[in-house]
């Protein structure tokens, strides 16, 4: 027998007698909140999303199947330990359990409530196999790689030439801190500094710290943070709890995989992850055709790929350096691992397949195909990662910023973002003393931006809106609101003069959906600002472009407050209104800690943004916390659907119970499960 115990947010905590049972619980519990959102994500991942919602899917569905995500991963399932074969089949044995007891959208006019999306979409559930999971997590990583970034230079050097293209690879010089150690300044890298240099890309990010005891009010680590996604309807994550004898882990799940594999904490060791940019696809073109074919190699499709082979070990680690030796199996993505555990000890790793590559110059762009010069040599040695323990600092971090000050480390990955939020967290850690978890939650509400700083005191008041702003991208603020329009309005200037608008059509996005232009954002423009550069303003000075840009925002611009232009817009991917969630104005931008993107050129609406925050308290694990951006739920209409929306965007988080005491003061519902 299983019991489930829903807590005030519905968040369901599994209480399991075996660790099969455990999995099968996890299955029946994602099944059960989010069986819409395994559908979809295994029919994108096959490439037959168009069968729902015709012509719209078919460029992605086409892009899908060329790519062939399922010949990979049955490949892979077949070298998988035994332990995670198991854990794949209970868990799938527990989506079908729920899928069987609950859902039938045909025996009546009017669905069941839990079956209303797919009544809408007019198909049945398909039955979960052990595979579907590692379809499900292939798919929600595949365009987090290099490729398509590569892919927009690629177009801006056919377009306007190799020169320009560079100025769209990242490179912030002395502004740029590091992981390893923690911040301190990244040395260049002499093979790289003449083949790029430039600007960085507007590529998304995450934020995670940790304080060590010396830091903390309890004299034990905290540790938190935020992932930094596509916002979505339902959310990527889903919180939970699922306790066996062998293990008792709180954290974060992808909705259709099992385990806790990004964030989470058991009874003695938490950890989280961000993004850490790696270079893991190149690109390779065919010149020989009369138009450029490209195809796309992946360090998680090159070989065979046993990843899932880390998730049950995890769970299991009773150390920070349990936890490490755990990843020698990770693939994909390439994380930025954090973790502290009972003993104090905090730790930094880089996990994941890096490949050896015979050179990196030119890999900016796409590479010749059939090059020898661009092959891959195997893989970095788990042992050469880099890796951090127990800092004399007392803290660790990570913003998907440069990750080894040395320049003798391995080669990661050339586009890692702009360094203002890694610089506002380690200066808020470095300031730190006797932390709490509201401490931690304060820091994810930051909202001052380095690059509204920087503009205001160029402009030294010669603007009225900002004069005297203290560049904090509050949802009440105009001075907020002003400065996005005229970023945004030198931004599109900057796109008239250098020729890169005429780029904007020419994107390949039948080979990678979502490429899009974010590389010709405000981050180029902030950077060539700061430098004094004019090689994109087509003969004009930057007093001439920033004049303009003033006069043009000032008939853009009505006044209004940055939460009024600034609102969450998550659509539900079937397209029907009446299953959208509600749309909420929210502090942040892209350069803030409190991290809210947007696609300058189609205005404000939040795209980006944190799909969870977290803070794990590890001298007493009942004083934990989290939010995500709607609810627990994710369908429609249901108590739990949104009952976190409005706290997610004013920055509070709720209680995250574990001990058995605490989860049954919170509880409000309670199923025993037969497996």
């Amino acid at each position: 027998m299983t019991e489930i115990v829903r807590d005030g947010i519905g968040v369901p905590h599994c209480f399991a007698r075996t660790e099969h049972d455990a999995f099968f619980a996890q299955g029946w519990v994602h099944a059960a909140d989010r069986r819409w959102q395994l559908e979809y994500d295994r029919r994108r991942a096959t490439g037959t999303w168009a069968e729902v919602v015709g012509n719209r899917g078919e460029a992605a569905d086409a892009f899908y199947r060329r790519v062939d995500l399922p010949s990979a991963v049955q490949r892979d399932m077949a070298g998988l330990a035994g332990e995670t074969v198991a854990m794949l089949e209970a868990y799938a044995d527990g989506v079908n359990a729920w899928t069987e007891a609950n859902m039938n959208t045909s025996s009546s006019s009017s669905p069941r409530p839990r079956a209303r999306e797919f009544a809408v979409a007019g198909v049945e559930p398909v039955p979960w196999e052990p595979w579907h999971s590692l379809l499900v997590y292939r798919v929600r990583h595949l365009l987090m790689g290099s490729a398509r970034v590569k892919l927009w230079r690629a177009t801006v050097a056919r377009v306007l030439g190799r020169d320009v293209a560079r100025t769209m690879v990242p490179g912030w010089g002395e502004e740029d801190i590091a992981c390893v150690p923690p911040a301190a300044p990244c040395e260049p890298r002499a093979a790289m500094v003449a083949a790029v240099g430039g600007a960085g890309e507007d590529i998304g990010g995450s934020n995670n710290w940790v304080l060590a005891g010396s830091r903390t009010a309890s004299g034990l680590p905290l540790l938190a943070g935020d992932p930094h996604r596509e916002l979505e309807a339902p959310n990527v994550y889903v919180q939970g709890h699922v306790a066996c004898p062998e293990w008792d882990v709180l954290g974060f799940a992808i909705p259709g995989v099992p385990g806790f594999s990004h964030f989470g904490h058991n009874d003695r060791v938490a950890w989280s992850i961000t993004h850490a940019m790696a270079d893991d696809q190149d690109v390779y073109v065919d010149e020989a055709t009369g138009a450029p074919e490209y195809e796309v190699r992946w360090t998680a499709t090159a070989a065979p790929n046993h990843g899932f082979d880390a998730f049950v070990p995890m769970l299991r680690a009773r150390s920070v350096g349990e936890l490490f030796e755990t990843m020698r199996a990770w693939v994909e993505p390439v994380n930025n691992l954090l973790a502290a555990d009972v003993d104090g000890t905090i730790g930094y790793l880089t996990r994941g397949r890096l490949p050896v590559r015979r050179s990196v110059d030119g890999v900016w762009l796409p590479v010749p195909a059939g090059d020898p010069a661009y092959e891959w040599d195997g893989w970095v040695p788990f042992e050469d990662l880099p890796r951090c323990v127990d800092p004399p600092g007392g803290f660790l971090f990570s913003a998907n910023n440069r990750i080894a000050a040395s320049p003798s480390a391995p080669y990661i990955g050339l586009d890692a973002t702009t360094p203002w939020r890694a610089r506002r967290i380690a200066a808020a850690l470095e300031s730190t003393e006797g932390a709490t978890v509201e401490d931690m939650a304060a820091l994810h509400r930051d909202a001052v931006s380095l690059p509204a700083r920087r503009l205001v005191e160029r402009l030294a008041g010669t603007w009225a809106p900002l004069a005297g702003w203290d560049a904090v991208m509050g949802a009440e603020s105009t001075a907020a609101a002003a400065y996005s329009v005229l970023r945004r309005e030198l931004m599109l200037l900057v796109l008239e003069r250098s020729g890169l608008a005429a780029v904007l059509d020419t994107l390949p996005n039948r080979l990678l959906p979502g490429v899009v232009p974010e590389a010709a954002s405000w981050r180029v423009v902030d950077q060539h600002l700061h430098l004094g550069d004019t090689s994109l303003l087509g003969g004009w000075t930057w007093d001439g472009a920033l004049g303009e840009a003033i006069a043009r925002a000032d008939k853009s611009w009505a006044g209004e407050t940055w939460g009024e232009l600034h609102r969450t817009s998550q659509r539900h991917a079937l397209g029907d209104p009446s299953l959208d969630p509600r749309h909420v104005p929210v502090d942040g931008d892209p350069d803030t800690v409190c991290a809210m993107g947007y696609t300058p050129t189609a205005g404000f609406a939040v795209r980006t943004g944190p799909v969870a925050r977290y803070v794990f308290d590890v001298g007493d694990w009942d004083r934990s916390a989290w939010a995500v951006p709607l609810g627990a739920d994710g369908w429609v209409g249901t108590p739990h659907g949104d009952d976190q929306l409005d706290a997610w965007a004013e920055g509070r988080l709720f209680p995250a119970p574990y001990t058995r005491a605490a989860v049954d003061a919170a509880a409000t519902a309670r199923t025993n499960l037969r497996v």
